[in-house]
């Protein structure tokens, strides 16, 4: 194996993932693989979907005939889901709510981007920054809600 800067980027990822999922608070552990599981699921579709389609690829993989990134939809977007989830700030504004829901995806758009242009670690065919964009919004969105939905208090429960 050739030990290339996008190689180099790919593991950078898997390492600084796994740090990220090592370093959880204890107490945000249950939210943080709820979160993760949803997210890696629901990735994986989506990233089925946009390379069957041709829409776009990924030149530089991990495996010779998976033709997704298990790069990013097992575990670097997955990971950042979990930051998301076990720090919203559900408690503050609306406002602050809003920019911090359009913060990731913002912040994951830009780095795809300057993947896209300056590596071979994604190309786009037929796709868009802004498709980016709003499928990450757009999951990110989902697994607030499914985590708000998957942890509620029920109410009249007794232990």
């Amino acid at each position: 194996m050739n030990l290339t800067v996008d190689r180099i980027i790919i593991i950078a990822v898997w390492i600084f993932s796994l740090i990220g999922l090592l370093i959880i608070p204890k107490q945000h552990r249950r939210k943080a693989q709820v979160a993760f599981l949803f997210q890696q699921f629901l990735t994986w579709i989506l990233g089925l979907i946009v390379v069957q389609n041709d829409w776009l690829d990924y030149p530089v993989r991990e495996l010779k005939h998976n033709y997704t990134s298990l790069t990013f939809e097992i575990m670097g977007y997955p990971a950042i889901a979990v930051y998301l989830n076990i720090y919203y700030p559900a408690a503050k504004s609306l406002g602050v709510r809003f920019l911090y829901i359009l913060a990731y995806p913002a912040g994951i758009t830009l780095t795809e981007l300057l993947l896209e242009s300056y590596t071979d670690v994604i190309r786009y065919h037929s796709w868009n920054w802004y498709w980016t964009f709003l499928s990450i919004w757009a999951t990110l969105q989902l697994s607030l809600f499914f985590n708000r939905w998957f942890f509620r208090e029920k109410k009249g429960f007794q232990d």
